[in-house]
């Protein structure tokens, strides 16, 4: 059995980068030596130049001094001849540059110069020659600073001499030592990879040194051993799997019954969750229609526990006689406003109820009817009303009328309920008003859509990607189940037939679009 490659193939570019490792520690000593002959050269210049024009300055300032105090007389009497002498011991310097002297009027007396080495780099200074405190004249000396220049080269050359002595004698003791200690070695277990790939797992690998590379002939060594253990499992392993499938088909449709049952229990549990969350939508409604009918209600009674009790005051005064007829005008007026205000809110409540009944029973069941779109988004929206007041949420209505379907109101109306009351939960911070939009209308002739749209705080794009999987929630722990939207696409992809998206951006809000056919598959 041959021996994967993959372990093979990373001692094979091992072998190939000692073959430039070398070449590379060579270069690392020559960098390195070179490197700090540059530091030390730096350090050594570094104030070269500083020095060198501090001397010339110093020099200057001396023959300056000098030549002046020389040329007392040969100025008081005149004697250029003189002068010229005083400037040729003057120019035996050969850093001097120029020598100018003026008489005591300003006049030329006598000049001196010769070409400067680097006319940028010449100072000069001036004195005044002085005879028993009179001013005879003045003395202008020029001198060049570019002699640092000379010392700096020779510098330079020194410690590149320095450097390639240094460099060529690290060379060849680093690589006689890395031949001895890395190489060689290296080369053995180069070898001993060699031996691995053609699968002769029988000769033990020695380390010679006990340092990294003898840490990698160990690991080598455990690698073969490795090996020798894998290959003995899997001649074990082969034998097993002989046996296995001799019994494979048994096995094979015992676990497909198994994952049938399995299958069959998931769908009743998938139902029976959408059942309690349908029930529970619908548990809801029902406290909110209840809150709603008692202001119509109690409105009615009270109205008619008035009329009741001044019908009796009324009763009593036609008893004793005593009944004006003003007295009978002003209790037929209320009593025609009162029951006026008891019929509106009388039928104010019919209508509720009458809302509901429809929503109840389409929620209740899996009936497939004839139902206008419009309608029934406005029975679900009117039941949702008490709630949506106590959120504090505003709904904005778009409902194009005449749009006839074909399908499962209730099923629709649960759509709807868990995207407006989801939108009221996670689209808005608590306390905080705001506004969701529903609009439905009709696509083309097969087809009809849903939004629902807020602009709440909007989510995430790593929440949008997961809006959809069950029992995920960011208010788990807080009332969220991480259902309603799984049931919800679960709804609109299986029963309805259409498809769901949802678009939303952090800060402006969420758009959810439901799509489906007029006529349910």
């Amino acid at each position: 059995m041959r021996i994967p490659e993959s372990l093979l193939l990373r001692f094979h570019k091992l072998w190939l980068r000692l073959r430039s490792l070398r070449v590379a520690i060579a270069l690392t000593v020559v960098a390195g030596v070179m490197l700090a002959s540059f530091l030390s050269y730096v350090e050594q210049t570094s104030d070269l130049r500083e020095r060198h024009i501090a001397q010339i300055h110093t020099e200057m300032y001396h023959l300056g001094a000098l030549t002046a105090l020389a040329l007392r007389e040969p100025l008081w009497q005149f004697e250029a001849e003189q002068a010229n002498s005083i400037m040729e011991a003057a120019f035996v310097n050969p850093e001097v540059v120029s020598i100018l002297i003026w008489d005591d009027k300003g006049k030329p007396f006598a000049t001196r110069t010769r070409d400067a080495e680097d006319p940028k780099l010449v100072d000069a200074s001036t004195h005044v020659v002085e005879r028993n405190k009179t001013m005879v004249g003045k003395l202008t000396i020029q001198m060049s600073t570019a002699g640092y220049l000379r010392k700096v080269q020779e510098v330079r050359l020194q410690y590149l001499k320095h450097g390639a002595q240094i460099s060529i004698g690290a060379l060849l003791v680093i690589l006689l030592l890395l031949h001895w200690r890395l190489v060689r070695p290296l080369e053995e277990l180069v070898r001993a990879s060699g031996r691995i790939e053609k699968g002769q797992l029988d000769v033990p690998i020695r380390h010679v040194f006990r340092d990294e590379v003898g840490a990698l002939a160990d690991s080598l060594e455990a690698t073969r051993q490795a090996l020798l253990h894998l290959i003995a499992q899997l001649e074990s392993r082969n034998l097993e799997l002989t046996d296995a499938n001799e019994h494979l088909e048994q096995r094979v449709a015992e676990r497909t019954e198994s994952l049938e049952k399995a299958l069959v229990t998931l769908e009743r549990a998938q139902e029976e969750i959408i059942q309690t969350e349908k029930l529970a939508s619908l548990g809801r409604v029902v406290a909110g229609v209840a809150h709603e009918l008692n202001t119509p209600i109690g409105n009615a009674l009270t109205v008619a526990s008035t009329i009741q009790s001044e019908l009796v005051d009324l009763k009593a005064e036609l008893a004793s006689g005593s009944m004006r007829r003003s007295k009978l005008s002003q209790f037929i007026a209320r009593a025609d406003e009162g029951l006026a205000l008891s019929m509106s809110n009388l039928h104010r409540a019919a209508h509720l109820i009458s809302d509901f009944k429809q929503v109840a029973v389409d929620q209740t069941s899996d009936q497939r009817r004839e139902f206008d779109l419009a309608d029934v988004t406005t029975e679900i929206l009117n039941m949702l009303q008490p709630m949506l007041r106590k959120s504090g949420c505003e709904v904005q209505k778009s409902l194009c009328t005449g749009v006839l379907c074909d399908s499962f109101p209730g099923r629709y109306g649960q759509v709807l309920t868990n995207l407006v009351m989801n939108a009221t939960i996670h689209a808005f911070d608590a306390g905080t008003a705001g506004r969701i939009s529903v609009t439905i209308g009709a696509v083309d002739a097969d087809t009809v859509e849903l939004v629902v749209a807020d602009n709440g705080v909007g989510m995430q794009e790593e929440v949008r990607a997961r809006i959809f999987d069950p029992f995920f929630t960011t208010k788990m722990g807080r009332g969220g189940t991480g259902l309603g939207m799984n049931i919800v696409h679960g709804i609109v992809t299986r029963i309805l037939g259409g498809q769901i998206t949802v678009h939303s951006v952090p800060g402006e809000g969420s758009r959810i679009r439901v799509l489906f056919p007029r006529i349910a598959v």
